[in-house]
């Protein structure tokens, strides 16, 4: 096996020949990576990283190196390191990892697990390093990295470097014998090591010269190295090493190193200790000299080129030493180095580290152009961050800036912090209206109106208040007073799990909202440059899916396609396909599911689609759910629900997927417990009914029969107005059976004809269900041993003979009713429509017991 490093940046040692000759430290290594987990702790100099790093190069495995900093104790710049380092040999799955985000919760952690092995590339030994593991505090990231190592994925071994014991929850591992340590006391060089570093490096010693060395050092290896370089240029002073080493190492490094070097290497040296990026891509950039480059190759004793990242690598003492320097530069000096860098950082996709550089270098109106790219629903760590980049920053430059304004706001809202988001936009809007007009008041008003739809839109299920088309129509009259510069298409908008944002069941209002969102799309299409675009084409999609007219929501659905496409909506043409599966299902058409799903993965081609992999996890584990295949749905749907989250853009479309799963995976008092503590946080009205039906069946199942006669009672409540009855035709065969028991109960108050037609409508949906789920295991070579009880054999053997109903009733003394619920039975086992599609399925089994 070819050994291969994939190395993030920074801190690793030159390498020597002294390192590799080392076999006891090798052995010590090649036994711990037997284990998942392996811990290198020492203090600083003690060659940790350099004896990792040289062994590696000699094992024989596919080796991430994550180069930690400080900067990774925010989530989202650890994830961006992560995942850009894995993106050096596996882009895609470093897609997937960007797309699943920074697993701060639960539901997140188990969606990363929950990834497919043939997408892991850790299909032969693999090393994931995480070096410097001591800087990280961070309680989420070193949860995740926790969490990980005790989850391990096959072939793949964790190497944490840190100067300190690494702050991670491992006892459990600890105790089964899983995690191996290598300490301060196994790296110390042995007095017969460090005699074989002095002979490597050609330097005579006497046996004493040796002894005072090693017992100066205690087997130190930086201060050995020091030695080690001091004593090849003057071989005889042995004693004003050790003296010199005892009374400053980092005096040596200046005399050694830098005082060697010209005035503006020297500047240049310390200019690179501001930054973490050291690509051989940007080091030109910055030093605007190819001779300076030259220059610092030379100093090969801790600065060096890593071939495997075609970055430059700086040890850390060398880069404390540094640090304490950065005085020396001027203001310009720094700034220059920080905008350079965040240039660079912005260009390559590490957009936290960009934010940060360009902080530091004062500008903020790039950071204000990368804010603008994110998704309208920032994700919360990121928002955090940027927010209190954005408090930090100067007020008044700032408020100079009209996009400022907008993003403030919309930071606010992401947070969660709505009072003080709907006090901002009021205080903007009275201010700026009394201004006298010009360029900037109406681009801050434009935005300002933008941040008011956005916030009235969140707010509407609880005010049953739709007034986006009047903010939109506001914010577009100032943009074509005075245009912000655009971007392209905001394809990277996120929604909820429906696109209504009604919460009323007042009558008339699923259509009010709708007639506003028509309204409102041409604003928002212009104002931010085609988002949107076929929104309300979905909403009436949805609205006529929930209720049941499948071939009108069809039409609709196209349109949405159509609009979708054209203007690069990925979310919307995501949930257009979603609606049209759900079709597909109903009308059990499996040759068009499969067509829908090429469209799906086709969106997985799309990078600029940031939840592409999510969103189609969440469509797919709906229809694994729905056709009995639940080993392809994703782990982290299986797993807990997002609190809190119902209703509110991805986490609330997977808590309802994952509803579906828990219902049909029979988890029912886990699903009822759900449901009891978050019905209340869903205003959306289409989930309150899905929670409210599922509560109905659940309950039916778990032998509550008067309160599930009383939630199926609420629910036609909420559905009456609108028509609504798709939700409970999806649950099929059990609501078949609850609308029976229902329509027998003289009490109940549901009239019988509501009933019997949601019934009639809920068996027809399980056949057709069925016979896709039979399509999927048939074209997927999945055997499928279908029980029919006797009498269900019998009964089909009449079927084949040509028997009539009536008659076998009367031939086995069976009441028709019984007769006519076995034949059902038969359909729903077989996957059959109709007493054709029944005995081609049965003879093609061998089901059926020819006596003619």
């Amino acid at each position: 096996m070819n050994t291969r490093i994939y190395h993030s940046g920074l801190p690793i040692t030159p390498e020597n020949r002294a390192y590799l000759e080392r076999p006891r430290v090798h052995r010590l290594l090649e036994d711990a990576l037997r284990s998942p987990l392996v811990t290198v702790s020492a203090g600083a100099g003690y060659g940790k990283t350099q004896a990792v790093y040289s062994f590696l190069q000699r094992y024989g495995a596919v080796t991430t190196w994550i180069q930690l900093s400080e900067r990774d104790n925010l989530g989202a710049r650890f994830w961006e390191n992560f995942a850009r380092t894995i993106m050096m040999y596996d882009k895609h799955f470093a897609e997937r990892l960007l797309d699943v985000g920074f697993p701060e919760t639960e539901d997140q952690f188990m969606n990363y697990l929950s990834i497919p092995e043939d997408e892991i590339p850790f299909n032969e030994k693999n090393v994931i390093v995480f070096d410097d593991f001591h800087l990280i505090e961070n309680k989420s990231v070193l949860r995740f990295i926790s969490r990980s190592v005790r989850s391990p994925f096959p072939n793949l071994t964790t190497v944490m470097i840190s100067r300190a014991e690494p702050d991670v929850n491992i006892v459990g591992m600890l105790s089964k014998g899983l995690v191996v340590g290598v300490s301060e006391d196994d790296l110390r060089f042995t007095e017969e090591e460090t005699a074989r570093y002095f002979q490597l490096l050609g330097v005579p010693l006497t046996a004493q010269s040796l002894s005072n060395i090693y017992n100066d050092t205690s087997g130190w290896a930086f201060a050995i190295s020091l030695i080690g370089l001091s004593l090849k240029k003057a071989p005889s002073q042995e004693r004003e090493a050790r003296a010199a080493m005892k009374l400053n190492i980092f005096k040596m490094i200046e005399d050694d190193v830098f005082l060697v070097a010209s005035e503006k290497l020297r500047r240049f040296l310390i200019r690179l200790s501001l930054i973490d990026h050291l690509s051989t891509d940007l080091i030109p950039i910055l030093a605007e000299d190819q001779s300076l480059v030259d220059e610092m190759n030379k100093i090969s004793a801790f600065i060096r080129y890593d071939i495997y990242t075609q970055a430059y690598l700086i040890h850390h003492l060398f880069l404390d030493y540094l640090r304490q320097k950065q005085n020396i530069l001027t203001e310009e000096e720094k700034r220059d180095t920080y905008l350079k860098a965040a240039r660079w950082c912005d260009a390559n996709d590490y957009k936290m580290d960009a934010v940060s550089y360009y902080e530091k270098a004062g500008e903020y109106e790039p950071i204000i152009d990368i804010v603008y790219h994110f998704p309208l629903q920032i994700p919360m760590n990121s928002a955090k961050f940027i927010l209190d980049v954005y408090e930090r920053g100067p007020r008044s430059l700032l408020e100079g800036i009209a996009r400022y304004h907008i993003q403030h706001t919309r930071l606010l809202l992401s947070l969660g912090r709505y009072a003080e988001a709907a006090a901002e936009i009021s205080e903007r809007i009275q201010k700026y209206s009394a201004l006298p007009r010009s360029d900037f008041n109406c681009q801050v008003l434009c935005g300002a109106y933008e941040a008011l739809a956005f916030a009235s839109d969140l707010e509407a299920p609880r005010t049953d208040r739709y007034d986006l088309d009047l903010a939109l129509a506001k914010a577009d009259e100032y943009y074509r007073l005075s245009p912000y510069p655009q971007f392209g298409a905001v394809t990277s908008i996120s929604m909820d799990a429906w696109v209504s944002k009604v919460g009323t069941v007042r009558g008339g209002a699923m259509e009010e909202y709708i007639a506003v969102l028509e309204r409102a799309i041409p604003h928002m299409e212009n104002v931010l440059n085609g988002c949107m675009a076929g929104t309300d084409d979905l909403a009436k999609a949805e609205l006529q899916f929930y209720k049941g007219r499948l071939e009108l929501a069809e039409k609709f659905i196209a349109h949405a396609l159509y609009k979708s496409e054209a203007r690069k909506q990925y979310e919307v043409r995501n949930r257009a396909l979603f609606y049209l599966l759900r079709v597909g299902t109903a009308q059990g058409n499996y040759e068009r599911i499969q067509e829908i799903f090429r469209q799906l993965e086709a969106q997985l081609e799309f990078p600029d689609y940031l939840p592409r992999f999510t969103t189609f996890e969440i469509v797919s584990g709906w229809y694994y759910t729905m056709i009995g295949q639940d080993q392809n749905v994703a782990a982290w749907i299986k797993g807990n629900f997002a609190q809190g989250a119902l209703g509110f853009f991805n986490a609330s479309f997977g808590n309802a997927v994952r509803a579906r799963y828990y219902y049909l995976s029979r988890r029912y008092d886990e699903l009822l417990a759900f449901i009891e503590s978050e019905q209340n946080l869903s205003g959306v009205l289409f989930g309150r009914l899905e929670m409210k039906v599922l509560e109905a069946v659940c309950r039916y199942q778990t032998k509550q029969r008067d309160a599930a006669l009383t939630a199926l009672g609420e629910a036609y409540d909420l559905a009456l107005s609108n028509e609504l009855t798709m939700p409970f035709i999806e649950l099929g065969k059990d609501m078949r059976a609850l609308t029976a028991a229902a329509a027998r109960d003289k009490d109940c108050p549901i009239p019988r004809p509501w009933l019997e037609t949601v019934g009639r409508k809920a068996a027809t949906y399980a056949k057709r269900l069925a016979i896709v789920a039979s399509e999927y295991k048939r074209a997927n070579n999945i055997s499928d041993d279908i029980q029919l009880s006797s009498r269900e054999l019998d009964i089909l053997n009449d079927l084949y003979q040509g028997i009539s109903r009536s008659q076998i009733a009367a031939n086995r003394r069976l009441p028709v009713n019984t007769v006519k619920m076995t034949q059902n039975s038969i359909y729903t086992k077989l996957g059959a429509d109709n007493p054709a599609d029944v005995i081609r399925v049965a003879l093609s089994r061998n089901l059926i017991r020819d006596t003619l």
